[in-house]
């Protein structure tokens, strides 16, 4: 049997199926990151929130994308699409 990283054997209802689960570092730039949201409304599988930081003196910055679920993403890079700052960087780790 060939094994590949991130690929797991699952036996249901007599059926031997290959599941992919792939795996990402995700990193968001809080210095590029304006908080606008894009990021969590696009994203299918709820990777995304906004936190808000009550700290932050600026009103336009009050609010920054962060990565909750990190473990969900399917890497289809739909964030890094939207996102109009170029604040997300995804890495594999296949």
């Amino acid at each position: 049997m060939i094994r590949y990283v991130g690929v797991e054997n699952i036996a249901i209802s007599k059926l031997n199926v290959t599941v992919f689960k792939p795996r990402a570092e995700i990193y968001i730039d809080e210095d590029k990151c304006v908080g606008c949201g894009r990021c969590v409304e696009v994203c299918p599988e709820d990777v995304y929130a906004l936190k808000k930081y009550s700290e932050e003196k600026d009103p336009d910055k009050e609010y920054k994308s962060i990565a909750v679920h990190p473990e969900r993403c399917i890497l289809c890079l739909s964030c890094l699409e939207i996102c109009g700052k170029n604040a997300i960087y995804i890495y594999s780790q296949q």
